[in-house]
């Protein structure tokens, strides 16, 4: 039994990757590293941060602040307790040296102490100079070389020290060298938000106004007084909200504490965790609101000045960050409809707007809102448009004008509304086929060539009165017979269309009804029609005309027809030869003619209205996204119903 209990007697073993996954980013990120060593000065209350950065590596950096210091006994219990809790043991107010203002307040912005391990991301060793109650401190901290603990602490010296106070961060930079500019940029877009903290590097204050990204704009308030906004866009955002938001000046001093809350107390303009809420600040100096501050500094008391000027920083506020926001919401919106893409697509233009606005308004007003979710959210909203089918008939009437309504009465005396429907539903398919001919009529592509010949084989209408009839159908017989005739032995039919010809520069498709005897019984074929469709830019000649005759010819000899059939063959084209005309031969014929006159003839045949429609009616546009998402490749679905997917902020 001794034997079984000492096996397990030892201390736990630390590996040498114990720190990076300890302390992630801080060892591994020199700008999360750098922020921290300034993070851990702030917290120790200090009002001046004097950094000293190299310009090579195998020089030395060092970071002093003149905080409370650490005596030894406190370094001890910070610096060796793994997951140090600060605000158990500190409480999370800043505690100030003796000498700065009672009124001076602070959240500190460290929680677990893991922002000591930072100059390790420089360095395998540091020094820490410690100054507190008349003692200082010096102390090398190094990364373990065995495997007891991750680090060891050897003090280097002990002595009286009577003034002053304060700590000194101090190690040589052996990698992940930063430029002395971002430096400043860096710790300036994150601490400059408080006034009472100065900083300088090599000597040099960071000031404000020299950021890279600030924008500064003036508002004007109450009777003739302004304030001004300056908006920070970090160049790296911290690990925390904390310091970020909407910061207060008045003279100079912060009142209150930076937060996200909005003004109104109604919800929040961001949420803290995701990285946009770590990276933006607005600074906004009201000196104006000066006699409405209160005596401790934590806050202005509510007044009608202090809600008006409230009001207008945050109309400036939510308007600056729809705008830095709108390409990342835009990319998420795109990806939720992505998900949503086949029930959208069966939605008329009104319904899919109001989802497209849908998304916008949930995405601001619940920015906590994950990915998922929303996909799920358009999934519900898609699905109720689809049971209105988009049109909510008192809502419509309620926008009408006088002699529209008149209108709409009339129609509804003479009409019922299903045949209304079945009328206005055909038109509308006759008008989308005359706009989907329009696009691809002169197309040189050729699978849009192939997809103009259905599109022909539902518009015979065009042609004439007597191709309305319900027995003008493909043939595929007919079409096999032509196939054969241009490709000889070796012609395959198409795979994707097996009832008409496909070669590199035609589609043909043939159609045909048929005849009936006195006694109404199905006698052979009463009329075939041929039509032969070039590629776009194509001239017809009188080559292609014969061709089309022989193709006739060929239908006729093969015994598949009667002797009194009538065959019709189209041949289509962007243009035509000079002096080519329309020929018959016995019970053939062939019509030469260009894809323009027969849109021309679908524009009249549907009296025009297409154009009518257009200048009568007011444009309907629909969403910007959900069009873009409707018109890409479908690609895979965003999430999967059994996968769970964290949402990526």
């Amino acid at each position: 039994m001794a034997d079984q209990q000492s096996l397990f007697s030892d201390l736990p073993a630390f590996s040498d990757r114990f720190m990076r996954d300890h302390a992630g980013q801080i060892v591994t990120e020199p700008r999360t590293a750098l922020l921290e060593l300034i993070a851990n000065a702030y917290d120790a209350g200090a009002t001046h941060i004097q950094v000293r950065w190299p310009s090579e590596k195998g020089e030395d950096f060092s970071v002093s602040d003149n905080g409370t210091g650490m005596t030894k006994d406190e370094f001890k219990v910070r610096w060796q307790t793994l997951c140090y809790h600060r605000n158990k043991y500190q409480g999370m107010e800043v505690v100030f040296p003796k000498g700065v203002r009672k009124s001076l307040k602070r959240m500190a912005l460290g929680q677990n102490g893991k922002g000591r391990h930072a100059p390790f991301c420089f360095a395998d060793k540091y020094n820490v100079k410690t100054t507190k109650d008349g003692t200082c401190i010096a102390v090398e901290v190094s990364l373990g070389n065995n495997s007891d603990r991750p680090f060891t602490l050897e003090l280097l010296d002990e002595s009286p020290k009577p003034k002053g106070h304060g700590t000194v961060v101090t190690a040589t930079v052996e990698r992940k060298l930063l430029d002395e500019e971002e430096v400043r940029q860096l710790i300036g877009s994150k601490f400059l938000v408080d006034p009472s903290l100065r900083i300088s590097v090599n000597g040099k204050d960071v000031e404000l106004m020299a950021l890279d990204g600030l924008a500064t704009t003036q508002i004007d308030v109450l009777d003739g007084e302004t304030v001004t906004v300056h908006f920070i866009d970090s160049v790296e955002h911290y690990r925390t909200a904390r310091l970020r938001g909407i910061t207060w000046w008045v003279n100079q001093r912060m009142v209150g504490e930076p937060s996200w809350d909005q003004l109104d107390a109604e919800g929040a303009y961001l949420d803290g965790r995701t990285e946009q809420a770590k990276r933006f600040s607005f600074v906004v100096e009201a000196n104006c609101l000066k006699p409405e501050v209160k005596a401790d500094w934590t806050a202005f008391h509510a007044t009608k000045n202090v809600n008006a000027v409230r009001d207008a920083v945050h109309e400036h506020v939510l308007t600056n960050l729809r705008s830095k926001l709108a390409t990342n919401r835009k990319e998420k919106k795109k990806a939720a409809l992505q998900n949503s893409r086949q029930l959208l697509g069966d939605l008329p233009t009104i319904s899919k707007r109001a989802i497209g606005k849908f998304i916008d308004e949930v995405q601001e007003k619940c920015p906590t809102l994950t990915s998922r979710d929303l996909s799920r959210t358009v999934q519900v909203l898609a699905k109720l448009e689809q049971t209105r089918s988009g049109y909510d008939l008192l809502k419509e009437l309620a926008s009408c004008s006088a002699d529209d309504l008149d209108t709409w009465n009339t129609l509804m005396q003479q009409w019922t509304a299903s045949n209304a429907e079945v009328v206005l539903n055909e038109l509308q398919k006759r008008l989308t086929l005359i706009d989907r001919m329009d696009a691809l009529v002169e197309s040189p592509l050729a699978d849009e060539l192939h997809d103009l010949q259905p599109l022909f084989e539902r518009g015979l209408w065009i042609f004439g009165p007597e191709y309305e009839a319900v027995d003008f159908r493909s043939n595929r017989g007919l079409s096999e017979i032509i196939g054969k005739f241009l490709g000889g032995a070796d012609y395959k039919p198409p795979i994707r269309r097996p009832d008409f010809v496909v070669l590199p520069e035609l589609s043909i498709g043939t159609y045909c009804a048929d005849s009936y005897d006195a006694a109404g019984e199905i006698s052979g074929i009463r009329k075939v029609a041929i039509l032969e469709l070039k590629k776009g830019g194509f001239c017809v000649t009188q080559d292609e005309a014969d061709q089309a005759r022989n193709y006739c010819k060929e239908i006729r000899q093969s015994g598949r027809v009667q002797a009194d059939t009538e065959i019709v063959a189209y041949v289509l084209g962007a243009k035509l030869e000079q002096g080519l005309e329309t020929f018959t031969m016995g019970n053939i014929t062939v019509i030469p003619t260009i894809y323009q006159t027969i849109l021309r003839k679908a524009h009249q045949r549907t009296l025009g209205l297409h154009e009518k429609l257009k200048t009568a009616q007011p444009v309907d546009a629909s969403d910007a996204e959900v069009e873009e998402v409707l018109k890409s490749d479908p690609g895979p679905t965003l999430f999967s119903d059994d996968e769970p997917t964290e949402d990526v902020a």
